[in-house]
């Protein structure tokens, strides 16, 4: 086995430990791995770095000598060698590069630099032996670039640039991601340990809680006209003061589509479709206090033709100005909008963008903004696994998600009519104690 393929495997194995962990001392054992890990974990890449650089290198020349060509006879030897006689080496430096993903998976056993030869024997054989070789090469290098633009590249020189630049940028974030293995796995492991730190999970959609069953349950899933889905899930419990409740914490996504004019540069005007993607962050859970409402802070969802039909205000001005409530009927929004639950929503819309509190008519609640839940960062890496360790074995809290589920709860402690009844029962007591002792003091 070569040396790549042993790295690879060795690497494979640290992830696969840390999916598996089950705790925070799972994972601070795979530090110590790192640290004292007996077999190779670098990867050995000065061809592929190589070629990688080849490519960089003769992008930017291309688009330099497309150009100058034109107009300078001098630069007509270095423009025959990067642009017309590119059918010759840029087959070879591709080939090149997939064949060391292909080795390093263990499809191709024989070593790097051996494959490095058989395709540069193969290129030269296919020049003696394919005349044709290079007006198919050109042909191709055409069609495809007038595919990727469709059609706004007419010229196979510039087709050839494209392409340069999307190759060697593909083999700059390969190479840098393999490079930079440490990184990424250490940011896993960091969440997986914060997941653990506040009793956080991550789990599949349930049948409920998946895409299709939440768009038909909550109007917060029907966001822009595109593609939509649920990027994370994870699940916890929540223990209150007063209430304890399940829930799944997750990460939605869904893209907007519009239309964008812009000039053609002959006096007319050309139209294409753009995509943009966006996110929200939120969480689910049971909520048996109210029903059937939708209390929004942003216009983007379209309520007509959902079951909010109601509109509502309060009497509080500066939650009007911040939210639009909807509900089945109007008792159901008036009923849970006291003024201390305006209040608490009031400052929900301080602490997160654009929320969205919708409660289904059988009592489950969707609380969602665009804030990211999961902003804690770690300080340290695998690249200095003591620091790492330490960090590890610490504790790291969730702040924004604690924030949310303090709100969650504290929406449930004013809704509770349990907790409303028992604050009247008390109120209550208060002023009848009070009236007996003024009648024994009279």
């Amino acid at each position: 086995m070569q040396h790549n393929q042993i790295v690879a495997k060795h690497i494979a194995k640290l992830r696969s430990d840390v999916d598996a962990a089950t705790s925070q001392d799972d994972l601070l054992d795979i530090i110590t791995q790192v640290k004292n890990h007996q077999g190779p974990l670098d990867y050995r890449d000065k061809i592929t770095h190589g070629i990688k650089w080849l490519l960089i290198s003769a992008s930017v020349l291309s688009i330099v000598l497309i150009f100058m060509r034109l107009g300078y006879e001098q630069v007509e030897p270095l423009a025959k060698l990067v642009i017309d006689y590119s059918c010759y080496w840029f087959p070879v430096a591709l080939s090149s590069l997939l064949v060391s993903f292909c080795h390093e998976r263990g499809w191709l056993p024989v070593p790097m630099s051996v494959n490095v030869s058989l395709l540069v024997a193969a290129m030269v054989a296919v020049a003696i032996y394919v005349p044709e070789w290079p007006k198919i090469y050109w042909a191709l290098m055409y069609g495809f670039g007038y595919l990727i633009s469709a059609g706004e590249i007419d010229d196979k020189q510039f087709s050839l640039w494209l392409m340069l630049i999307i190759v060697s940028s593909l083999a700059w974030v390969w190479l840098d991601y393999r490079a930079n293995w440490r990184k990424h796995l250490s940011d896993k492991i960091f969440l997986r340990d914060a997941l653990f730190n506040n009793g956080l999970k991550q789990t599949k959609p349930s049948p409920e809680d998946k895409l299709d069953a939440l768009e038909k349950q909550f109007v917060e899933f029907r966001r822009g006209n595109g593609s939509r889905d649920i990027l994370q899930m994870f699940e916890g419990d929540y223990q209150g003061e007063q209430h304890s409740f399940s829930y799944k914490l997750y990460h939605f996504q869904y893209t907007v589509k519009r239309k964008q004019t812009s000039s053609d540069g002959n006096g007319g005007y050309k139209t294409k479709t753009v995509y943009e993607d966006r996110y929200r962050y939120g969480m689910l859970l049971d909520f048996p206090f109210a029903k059937g409402l939708c209390i929004d802070a942003e216009d983007e969802v379209k309520l007509k033709g959902s079951v909010y039909q109601e509109k509502y205000q309060t009497e509080s001005n500066a939650f009007n100005d911040i939210y639009r409530v909807q509900a089945c009927n109007k008792i159901s929004a008036a009923r849970l909008l006291s003024p201390a639950v305006i209040e608490s929503l009031i400052k929900l819309n301080q602490n997160f963008i654009s929320p969205m509190v919708e409660i289904t008519a059988d009592g489950r609640l969707c609380i969602a903004s665009s804030s990211k839940l999961i902003i804690e960062k770690r300080k340290h890496s695998l690249a200095k696994p003591d620091e790492f360790y330490k960090e590890i074995a610490g504790h790291t809290e969730l702040k924004r998600v604690q924030k949310l589920l303090d709100a969650i709860h504290e929406l449930m402690r004013l809704s509770d009519n349990n907790f409303v009844n028992q604050q009247t029962t008390d109120a209550h007591e208060t002023v009848v104690d009070s009236s007996i002792k003024m009648e024994v003091n009279n």
